[in-house]
Formats: C-alpha cells, structure tokens, sequence
C-alpha cells in the first residue's frame, strides 16, 4: 500500500470513530438532559412523601374525622364536628405539603360523611356499638393496618406519571421491614415551583351517602 492508501485509511477511521463518538456523546447528553428533571422531581417528591408520613406519625395522628356527640357524655352521634375539622385543616394547611385541590377533595369527602350521618337512624349512630360504618377500619394514609417501625424512612417512590403540573405515582416501604410490601397511590400538584400532595389513596376508601344509605338498608 502506496503513502497515498495509508493516508487516506487513517482518514476514513479516523472520521468514522469521530462520528461514533460524537454520536454516543450526543445521546448521552439528550438522555442526560431528558431525565435530569425527572430524577429531580422524584428526590423531591420522595423527601415531599416521608416528611408528610414522619408528620402523620409523629405530630398527627388523627385518623377518620372527628365526631359531633348531642353532648359531651352522649354516646350518639350526629354528624362531623365541624369545629374540630377546621382546626385540623388548619394544621394541614401549616405544613405546606398540600395542595388547594387537597383540601377542596377532603371537605367534599367530609360534607359526604356527615351528611350520611345526618340522615342515618340512632341505631347507627351510637359510639359504643363498635367502630361506625362511617369509619375504614384502617390507617387512611397507608390504607394499612399494620405498618413498619419509622416506615417513613423506608419509603421509596415509582412508577411516575405525568399530566401537565400533576404527577401520580405510588410508594411502597419495601419488604425489608418483616411486614408486607405495600403499594399505595399518591398524586402532587405542583403550586409556585414546589410539589404539593394533592391526593392520598386511602381518602377514596369513604363512600357516598347513596352508598351509605344501602349499606344500611340491607341491614
């Protein structure tokens, strides 16, 4: 092979391994730019999801909504204490982990339940006749009964979805914690450049007053 040959082999590999290389760098760099917002918003929302559970564990427990009795000794019953429920609101609205559209969702769920109740005869409304079939019978923010020790800390966050400024996702606490995974679903909405919960799972577990109504009758 004449000088000439050897000259332009060393040009045609070299072109072919600039364009390689240039090829990989590009796509690392479109991969890398596509996903860069998606790993930051699930570090956010994951930090988001186990500061809201840490709270609930540790700062507030209420669970169900708190009921109105005819008076303070009184076993019956009649309706949501509506009080109550706004001084808990307050309390939410102080963490700044949920959104408008959460709190909007969770009196409509509350106006349900006392309602129903309202409509509801005595024979259902006494305290000391067992847990009211208003309530769950389970944690509403694990839809769990029995949970792991500091769960919040085990807490990872999958399968992302997203629609505009909404993402739908689910946490589980993993079956590390000698208790069975969970798979439990949340969403965010995102409100002045921060994520906020703007929907819990365990929330949809209350029914309608229609709902409600046939439960009883068929008792």
């Amino acid at each position: 092979m004449n000088n000439r040959n050897y000259i332009l082999a060393f040009f045609t590999l070299t072109t072919l391994f600039a364009s390689r290389y240039y090829s990989v760098y590009a796509k690392s760099s479109i991969t890398e730019e596509t996903q860069s917002p998606v790993n930051a918003d699930s570090i956010e929302l994951t930090t988001l999801v186990r500061n809201v559970y840490e709270w609930h564990e540790t700062k507030f427990r209420n669970n169900f909504f708190l009921l109105k009795f005819r008076t303070p000794k009184d076993s019956i019953f009649t309706g949501v204490d509506w009080e109550s429920y706004t001084n808990d609101m307050d309390v939410y609205q102080k963490t700044n982990f949920f959104s408008k559209d959460f709190f909007i969702q969770h009196r409509a769920i509350a106006l349900r339940v006392d309602s129903s109740i309202k409509e509801a005869s005595v024979k259902w409304r006494n305290i000391n006749d067992g847990i009211p079939i208003w309530d769950t019978d389970a944690d509403d923010w694990c839809g769990c009964q029995d949970s792991p020790d500091n769960y919040w800390k085990l807490i990872t966050l999958n399968n992302f979805k997203y629609s505009n400024d909404v993402v739908s996702f689910y946490w589980t606490w993993g079956n590390k914690s000698g208790i069975e995974a969970n798979k439990y679903e949340m969403k965010a909405t995102k409100e002045s450049g921060n994520w906020r919960i703007s929907y819990i799972e365990g929330f949809t577990y209350y029914g309608t007053v229609a709902g409600y109504n046939k439960t009883m009758a068929a008792y």
